[in-house]
């Protein structure tokens, strides 16, 4: 995963100089108690807060941002971020995070949000028959810092929701008629739409037809050499302005699929070419090595276990993400040094040195959840 997308929020963070509060919660909402139940977590992680020592500002800010999507059927989280009492930003998640956990430190504590983008593709959905066709376009996040609430994850895109604001960066064509008359346009749109956020997936729906039609129009396009093309995988469901709900609801859960695959085929691949950087001592493992790595400048790619439950601490400096290391005293002089789980510290780092992330999903066959890979 590029990090790329969330350095807006420490830039965000490192302007104000404050403690940053980093949230983040599980929002479903799948019955009528759901929001007394997010409202008593909420409570739970505020209260924590304010022990540590978070102004009243901030947790009023936090007060009005938490909540999740009312109106999203289905698993949903929330990352949100504020300090000084500024809102840094609001994000959706495609899934609950790991548990309920609140922070407050000199930066942002941003891993459950990036993990949740790490399971995401820039992708396009088409969904078509005999009228005509949807092309949606979908990037991981947005490109620019937004304060307001920002989504990521299909089934979130393909809802259409507006919740606070605009759904951010998402690309809509609609093209209606018969699909002899349509199809070049349907094609020329998906082809703009691959462009546009550089998506990785291209799934389609919908009348078999249209179906064959618009794979002989795509095929000689992604199969010109240059840029690795996205891949073209078929879904269930039905267009959702057809179909109506129950075609929307299948067309998610198709999609979310066919994700789901793509990405854990991408997390697979990024352990094994760990594993053989490994051997030929070309990546470090554990957490002190890997701290190693990114203060020594060494570091192109971060890979961490969601699960930091057992996360060692580190010592960091508040002003320079380089310098890391596993003992107070090598900090010693800087007056902005504080300690924290190894796992913010190290994506902090990340972020700053402009490395790749990557999950780990069986955290028992890396020390410590954590490695990097070096230059």
């Amino acid at each position: 995963m590029d990090l790329r997308s969330v350095v807006s929020l420490y830039e965000s963070a490192e302007n104000l100089g404050a403690p940053v509060a980093s949230v983040h919660l599980d929002t479903t909402h799948d019955d009528r108690l759901s929001a007394t139940r997010i409202e008593h977590r909420w409570r739970a992680l505020r209260d924590g807060l304010a022990e540590h020592g978070c102004d009243e500002a901030t947790l009023t800010v936090l007060d009005k941002a938490v909540g999740g999507v009312p109106d999203l059927p289905g698993p949903q989280g929330e990352s949100v971020f504020a300090a000084d009492g500024r809102l840094l930003g609001v994000h959706t998640l495609a899934a609950p995070p790991l548990r309920d956990h609140a922070s407050l430190l000199p930066i942002p504590d941003a891993l459950a949000l990036v993990v949740d983008l790490d399971h995401q593709l820039p992708h396009v959905v088409v969904a078509v028959d005999e009228h005509g066709a949807d092309v949606d376009a979908f990037p991981v996040s947005a490109e620019q810092p937004d304060t307001r609430r920002t989504f990521h994850g299909s089934t979130l895109h393909l809802a259409g929701l507006l919740a606070d604001g605009p759904v951010t960066g998402v690309t809509r064509r609609r093209r209606e008629g018969p699909w002899a008359a349509v199809a070049d346009q349907v094609a020329r749109d998906v082809l703009a739409a691959v462009g546009e956020v550089k998506a990785r997936m291209v799934a389609v729906t919908g009348d078999p037809q249209a179906l064959e039609s618009l794979r002989d129009r795509l095929s000689p396009a992604f199969s010109a050499p240059g840029d690795i093309p996205p891949d073209l995988v078929l879904v269930t469901g039905g267009r959702p302005s057809g179909g109506g709900p129950a075609a929307l609801a299948g067309l998610r859960r198709s999609v979310d699929a066919a994700l789901h695959d793509a990405t854990t085929a991408r997390h697979r691949a990024a352990l094994e070419r760990f594993r053989g950087d490994l051997t030929r001592r070309r990546a470090a493992e554990g957490v002190p090595d890997t701290a190693t790595a990114f203060a020594r400048g060494r570091a192109t790619a971060l890979l961490l276990a969601a699960d930091r439950d057992h996360d060692p601490q580190l010592y960091a400096s508040a002003t320079d993400p380089r310098a890391l290391a596993t003992q107070a005293p090598a900090l010693d002089g800087d007056p902005t040094a504080f300690a924290g789980q190894a796992g913010a510290l190290l994506l902090r780092s990340a972020v700053a040195a402009g490395a790749e992330f990557s999950e780990i999903l069986t955290p028992h066959q890396v020390t410590d959840g954590a490695g990097a890979l070096l230059r």
